[in-house]
């Protein structure tokens, strides 16, 4: 059984068509009219591996004008993501183009950035449904490749107050990101170390690693290598949400190569 366990808790590809910059085409007039944009986010691919792992943990953002007006959840070790998630966006000029970027999710560090995307509003076609495929780039490194984005996207002109409208579009975003976006709290968490563990291997000793869960969310440790007293000194946050509760289940493992790695205990 687990004896002693210390831890603190305190550019754009269109049809075909490469979409580099607005059309040349006649423009549409973008006031004082407003337009809904309707997205799926359906999938990534080949997306770019940004932990140690060899895999990643993305997430997408849309914004306009600066804005953050849609973030995607967050779907943990997956270079190929399949998200099929939907937005309606609701935009006052067309002048302003689409931003669009994927960052890996990181426990208690700053995200990775992935790649980013422009799409331009003023190129799309009204009330016609286009899959749209992303090209991902690093403007610091223009030649690297970082995967693509696949989405569908209808503009259609909307009539109406513009105020009652971008009203509605906060109460609307309010809601959709209640439980993806907002939590009421962060659970930050040091792993220091392990003492007297369980030995599970031949040589009397144990490869331990640990597993952090909360809801949805999970942290896996680095593994410590034949040893029974691991030192770890590790830190991470997991965001606590109202509909998960507060528990948090934690499990020790024994590394094992070539076979299933053997359970040392639990506690929450």
């Amino acid at each position: 059984s687990l004896d002693c366990f210390r831890l603190r808790c305190p550019v754009v590809s269109m049809q075909g068509i490469n979409i580099v910059g607005p059309s040349n085409a006649e423009l549409q007039p973008s006031c004082p009219a407003m337009y809904q944009l309707d997205i799926v986010l359906k999938k990534g691919n080949n997306l770019a591996i940004r932990d140690r792992t060899g895999t990643s943990d993305p997430y997408v953002k849309f914004k306009v004008a600066g804005k953050e007006v849609f973030r995607s959840r967050t779907i943990h070790k997956n270079l190929n993501p399949v998200w099929d998630e939907k937005a309606s966006l609701l935009v006052e000029t067309l002048r302003d183009p689409l931003y669009v970027k994927v960052f890996d999710y990181d426990f208690g560090l700053q995200d990775d950035f992935m790649g980013s995307a422009y799409l331009y509003l003023e190129s799309l076609e009204h009330q016609r449904t286009l899959d749209v495929t992303l090209d991902l780039k690093d403007p610091q490194y223009p030649d690297d490749n970082l995967g693509t984005l696949d989405l569908s996207v209808t503009l259609s002109p909307k009539e109406g107050d513009v105020r009652d409208a971008l009203q509605y579009q906060s109460m609307r975003l309010s809601d959709v990101h209640r439980k993806a976006q907002l939590w009421r709290g962060i659970v930050s968490i040091s792993l220091i170390e392990g003492r007297r563990l369980k030995p599970m291997d031949a040589n009397g000793l144990s490869d331990p690693y640990v597993k952090f869960r909360m809801g949805h969310q999970k942290y896996k440790s680095k593994t410590i290598a034949k040893t029974l007293n691991p030192q770890w000194r590790e830190q991470f946050d997991l965001h606590l949400y109202d509909e998960q509760g507060g528990v948090v289940d934690i499990t020790v493992w024994d590394k094992d190569a070539g076979k299933k790695d053997d359970f040392m205990g639990r506690c929450s």
